[in-house]
């Protein structure tokens, strides 16, 4: 595998779904070692919480916002303890998910056979259980692909209003919207590149969905915040940015999705996608950095 396919593997491992293959040994062994694993997993989550009350300068309002910390620290620890090495050497299926939860959050969960296991259920509301876990059947969840929900998540979630990304043609299949936050600032709405590897790896179903009509309902960037992303990225203006400023149509952006598939198609190109990538958490930082606002 190259090193693209690697990443839309674990990407695609992060949808969840009910395994038929899980339900009997979900029923026979993890269901009665329920109170030794929530046991475990509280005395890792207290672990998580200590290290990060010690972290120089402290995490400003934990728990709200640090599901994928708390997750990711609490999974490191579930995976070389005994009672769970145990139980996955008995067939049980342990991963990391990422889901649409309740048509309203951005969740980093653990699904463990067939359960659902939330172990930061307080990082959204601090007054909740940190943890909730149940019968995957009886979550209310949607595995990340549909951009329009994806918008619609994310602005009530990230509390911004959100617009189509026609400013960065080869980013905009990697990044396809833009967010301004409340307090007027610009930036690039991305949280993770599962989705677009897991649309990339499929010939971009969700994308061009969007681009051939829910994308047209979004309101355009207003034009005070579109010339101040002018001012601050076009060559004329500034040090270049990590990406091409062009104003662009949602024609041109599936061209160059067309260009990603092609790439994609072909092993021996998969590098120039990984580059494009790549560059994405310096871009992230780069448009932080320069505080676009609309005056």
């Amino acid at each position: 595998m190259t090193p693209l396919q690697q990443l839309i593997a674990v990407a695609q491992s992060q949808d969840m779904v009910w395994r038929e293959d899980q339900a009997a040994i979900t029923a026979s062994l993890l269901m009665p070692a329920m109170p030794a694993v929530v046991d475990l997993l509280g005395r890792l989550r207290r672990e998580c919480d200590g290290f990060t009350a010690g972290l120089t300068p402290p995490a400003p309002g934990y728990t709200i916002g640090f599901c994928a910390v708390i997750r990711d620290r609490v999974f490191d620890g579930l995976i070389s303890a005994p009672l769970i090495r145990g139980l996955t050497a008995r067939g049980l299926a342990l991963r990391n998910v990422f889901v649409i939860l309740k048509d309203r959050y951005f969740q980093n969960a653990i699904q463990f056979g067939n359960l659902y296991i939330d172990v930061a259920n307080d990082s959204v509301d601090p007054s909740k259980p940190w943890l909730e876990w149940m019968d995957v059947r009886e979550v209310p969840f949607a595995n990340v692909g549909d951009l329009s929900t994806i918008a619609r998540v994310a602005g009530d979630y990230h509390r911004c209003r959100v617009y189509p990304n026609t400013f960065f043609p080869l980013l905009a299949p990697v990044v396809p919207l833009l967010a301004v936050h409340d307090d007027g600032r610009l930036g690039l709405l991305h949280f993770q590149d599962g989705g677009f590897l897991k649309d990339l790896a499929s010939g971009f179903p969700h994308l061009r969905h969007w681009l051939s009509g829910p994308a047209r309902d979004l309101p355009q960037l207003p034009e005070a915040h579109a010339e101040a992303l002018r001012e601050a990225c076009g060559r004329e203006h500034r040090d270049a940015f990590a990406f091409e400023y062009r104003p662009c149509s949602f024609v041109d952006i599936a061209e160059y999705a067309d260009a990603f598939s092609a790439a994609f198609a072909d092993p021996s190109r998969h590098w120039s996608i990984m580059a494009v990538c790549n560059r994405v958490p310096a871009a992230l930082r780069d448009l932080r950095a320069r505080n676009i606002r609309d005056g």
